[in-house]
């Protein structure tokens, strides 16, 4: 924690959990992490591997701090002024890609200059790497934001009445419509708890609430609405803009740092074998590759998944693209997709695979450069020891 608040300066943790005032949505608050994250960690017995998933956080930027890594100034710098989950999520990657180029003994600096001058997001050897990341879809957020507070707003009609709600929740609504359906609403709880009678409620799109007399029967749901988003061409569009803006660049990767994006379930892909996600991806980036030859190659990564123990190692080598899937102690799976260019450069390609391949040992070698040499098992030797850990704790 203290390693954390000497990166971002005393001020980050309420920065951190307050809703950006540019983007103006709590969802880029930095709690908005959730799952993948050591941050209001909530899940019974997480607490070990979302401190560990803090001390790799710490690890990344001291050991670039002692290093003297190029850079590293300005990534602190635009941390402090912007400390949200969309620049966390840049900044963070950034870190650990240097970091894993470090570990293989190759030289590294962030935000180096283009050839077309201004800065880009990290070299490591002959390979110029610019990031990209792909959160959830703002449409499904705001939808899931909205079937709550219709939730809540149901609930509270529920107090001090026997009666209970089945069916439809509405299509998204916003101001005078959303108020107009809690006061419909309202009064159907009313209605329902004088009468003794069922009384529905439709909305604009005809999505059916029924509010029932008595206490709701087992198997009683409430169901959202169907929100459809094709994530492959948000993806797609994404990666686009970053491949126009790097073409005073000369040659560069493009790395997409997924969070929640497509490998989060229920999204279809996230249950798809690494071998078929690894042609998907080079289905889907081959045609933007033609068009941009400066990209020496798209890499698509992620490392929201959480399993104990950590699966075995696993590579996909495909006709076009490579995958990788690596346990990260304690608790983290990160998969990795790697599809080279029209224009093959083995050199970069083979520098790229081997960050890859080793990303497991990565926090052991700077765990043991910054004066850790037992490596997180030494860090974990004592945490047998019972303990009561509070719901809400924050590393």
């Amino acid at each position: 924690m203290a390693g954390l608040t000497a990166f971002f300066d005393s001020r980050w943790l309420p920065k951190a959990v307050t809703p950006s005032p540019t983007s103006g949505r709590a969802s880029d608050t930095f709690v908005g992490l959730g799952r993948a994250a050591p941050v209001l960690q909530i899940m019974t017995g997480a607490e070990r591997g979302a401190w560990v998933e803090a001390v790799r956080w710490w690890a990344a930027y001291a050991y670039l701090e002692e290093a003297g890594v190029p850079g590293f100034a300005t990534l602190k710098r635009d941390a402090r002024r912007d400390v949200t989950l969309s620049r966390f999520l840049h900044t963070q990657t950034q870190a650990r890609l240097a970091l894993m180029g470090a570990t293989r003994g190759l030289p590294v600096a962030l935000e180096p200059a283009k050839a077309s001058g201004g800065p880009g997001d990290v070299r490591i050897g002959p390979v110029f790497i610019e990031v990209v990341t792909f959160a959830e879809d703002q449409k499904l957020q705001d939808y899931e934001r909205f079937r709550q507070s219709c939730q809540m707003h149901l609930l509270i009609l529920d107090r001090d009445r026997d009666i209970y709600w089945e069916g439809d929740l509405p299509e998204l609504l916003n101001g005078d419509a959303f108020e107009t359906w809690k006061k419909r609403t309202e009064e159907a709880a009313q209605q329902c708890a004088v009468s003794g009678a069922a009384v529905d409620v439709l909305s604009s799109a005809g999505r059916r609430l029924t509010v029932h007399p008595g206490t709701a029967p087992h198997g009683t749901t409430l169901t959202g609405d169907i929100v459809e988003s094709d994530q492959g061409k948000r993806l797609v569009g994404k990666v686009r803009g970053k491949c126009a803006k790097t073409q005073g660049a000369g040659t560069a990767w493009i790395w997409v740092e997924d969070h929640s994006g497509l490998f989060h379930l229920p999204m279809p892909f996230a249950e798809m074998s690494l071998a078929d996600k690894t042609d998907a991806l080079a289905v889907l980036f081959g045609p933007l590759l033609g068009e941009y030859v400066h990209v020496a190659g798209i890499i698509v990564s992620n490392a929201a998944r959480r399993r104990l123990p950590l699966p075995l190692d696993e590579d996909a080598h495909r006709p076009v693209a490579q995958g990788f899937r690596r346990g990260l102690p304690l608790d983290r799976v990160r998969e990795t997709i790697v599809i080279p260019g029209r224009i093959l450069l083995p050199e970069q390609t083979n520098v790229i695979a081997r960050m890859c391949d080793a990303e497991g040992a990565t926090l052991d070698w700077a765990l043991g450069r910054l004066g850790v040499p037992g490596g997180v098992t030494s860090l974990l030797a004592d945490s047998s020891t019972p303990h009561w850990v509070s719901p809400l704790w924050t590393p």
